[in-house]
């Protein structure tokens, strides 16, 4: 038998504290790493209507340097600008997210400017990776980067969508309507912070809806060429944690042991995020994103069930681990059923009350062929495990995601 060789490159992550409040996490890993000028991100809701933050700042006491909270939805790139400006004023020497997804990519991004010493748009986009394929001439250029950037990132995540495991970071070409990819050697924090109290604050549908993003890492990574059985055991068990853990939360937003089994799924989830490459679902979920501002949760929701059907046709013996994963807490689809996969998924994604149709979240039928368009020149898109060639595949995707 030919032994296939094999490499897996581990992340500049070296921390993952989970179950403990961030009121005593942060300060301890503070002072373990020596720094006194502390940029504190955080979304505008979590910064005005929580008492552990006005807590956490008076715990960091003369070493909170200031607050950025001006951060929106898929991470808008005039935005990062402003905070990269922020974090210039007050000299910060770390930078602590904490909110979702959005947050903690606006922190690598400033992070990789202030490495970079890059103080422009126009000298930014120079290591953007655009969905369109094209990119800036800096754009995955490790030469560029020294060991150790200038500045790393705590992130103290409230939602469940993984960013804070990669070295990759969205942000938003409001211009366009269009994501562009940023990357570097170690823009993933260096540690991280599940705090499943602070987590309470989260609206449910943006909990439970960015769970099924870290799901479709899983299941998409375990149907990717590039997988191997390490990566394919934290996979399997992220889906069964997955869809044991998430009705718990559901039926109660107060269950600390469910939200803390939520939080260790994304970690099994997301093990080697950017090492491998995705597919259909994570590409499309881009598109509808920039294009039509549908919450990155709800893309997978709606497109992974689909995207798992239409790759049934010829990766059919890939699927019934997945149902077998989904399947201990009700989720398996009916006997006799075409999709068991896609089923499976959409079995659970339904119980936890999110949208399971593209009408659901607000798509109009007449942007389902700029959608297809847009989609078929990106390269996750073009990764996935079925060949996909041309828009109309893409819109026969896009149309089993419709009804």
């Amino acid at each position: 038998m030919v032994v296939n060789p094999d490499e897996f490159n581990y992340s500049s992550l070296d921390t993952v504290i989970t179950g403990e409040s961030v009121l005593s996490a942060l300060p301890r890993l503070v002072n373990r790493m020596g720094v006194e000028r502390v940029l504190l991100v955080a979304s505008s809701s979590l910064a005005a209507h929580t008492n552990q933050f006005a807590e956490l700042q008076q715990r960091l006491g003369t070493r909170c340097a200031g607050i950025f909270d001006r951060i929106s939805a898929h991470t808008p790139r005039d935005e990062v600008l402003v905070g990269l400006q922020a974090a210039r004023e007050v000299d910060a020497d770390l930078l602590v997210s904490l909110g979702g997804g959005s947050i903690i990519d606006a922190c690598k991004v400033i992070q990789l400017a202030i490495d970079q010493e890059i103080h422009s748009e126009e000298a930014l986009v120079e290591y953007a990776q655009r969905s369109d394929g094209s990119r800036g001439s800096k754009a995955g250029d490790y030469s560029l980067f020294s060991e150790h950037s200038k500045i790393r990132q705590i992130a103290v995540p409230t939602t469940l969508s993984g960013a804070e495991f990669s070295n990759n970071a969205g942000v938003l070409d409001r211009s366009r309507s269009a994501k562009e990819g940023y990357r570097g050697t170690d823009l993933c924090p260096q540690c991280i912070i599940y705090d499943p109290e602070l987590a309470v604050h989260t609206p449910q549908w943006l909990w439970l809806s960015t769970a099924i993003r870290s799901l479709d890492h899983a299941i998409e990574g375990f149907c990717s060429p590039e997988t191997n059985p390490f990566l394919d055991g934290h996979f399997l068990h992220a889906m069964k944690l997955f869809a044991e853990s998430l009705p718990l939360t559901r039926a109660d937003s107060h269950d600390l042991h469910a939200r803390t089994l939520n939080q260790q799924a994304v970690w099994l989830a997301c093990c080697g995020l950017g090492t491998f490459v995705h597919g259909a679902s994570h590409g499309i979920g881009y598109i509808l994103g920039s294009l039509c501002g549908v919450p990155h949760g709800h893309t997978s929701c709606v497109m992974l069930p689909a995207v798992l059907q239409w790759n049934a046709e010829q990766f059919a013996d890939q699927q019934d681990p997945i149902i077998q994963a989904l399947g201990n807490s009700g989720n398996r689809p009916e006997q006799g059923s075409e999709t068991s996969a896609g089923a499976a998924v959409k079995s659970l994604v339904g119980k936890l009350g999110l949208p399971t149709t593209l009408k659901q979240v607000g798509v109009n039928p007449d942007q389902l062929n700029e959608i297809a368009d847009r989609a078929i020149q990106h390269p996750v898109v073009r990764s996935n495990p079925r060949k996909l060639e041309s828009a109309e595949q893409v819109r026969e995707i896009l149309e089993l995601a419709w009804n």
